[in-house]
C-alpha cells in the first residue's frame, strides 16, 4: 500500500504540472480572443482541467494518507 501511494503521488504531481499549462494557456486564449465559438471550446477544456485538477487533490490525498500510515507503524 505504500509503494501504490508513493506512485500516486508522484504520478499526481506531473499530471499537476500538465493542467497547470493547459489551464494557464487557455486562460491565456480567452482573454485574447472574442470569438463566441472559441470561448464555448475554451469553457470545455477549462472545465474538464479543473475536473480533473480536483482528481488530483483526491489522489494527493490519499497519497499523504498512505504517507501518515507509514510514519504512524515506524
Amino acid at each position: 500500500m505504500e509503494a501504490i501511494g508513493t506512485l500516486a503521488g508522484g504520478i499526481a504531481h506531473d499530471f499537476n504540472n500538465i493542467l497547470a499549462a493547459i489551464i494557464g494557456y487557455a486562460e491565456i486564449i480567452k482573454l485574447k480572443f472574442d470569438q463566441p465559438a472559441l470561448q464555448v471550446y475554451l469553457e470545455h477544456i477549462l472545465s474538464s482541467s479543473y475536473r480533473a485538477k480536483d482528481l488530483v487533490g483526491q489522489i494527493l490525498t490519499f497519497s499523504r494518507a498512505s504517507e501518515q500510515e507509514r510514519n504512524l507503524s515506524t
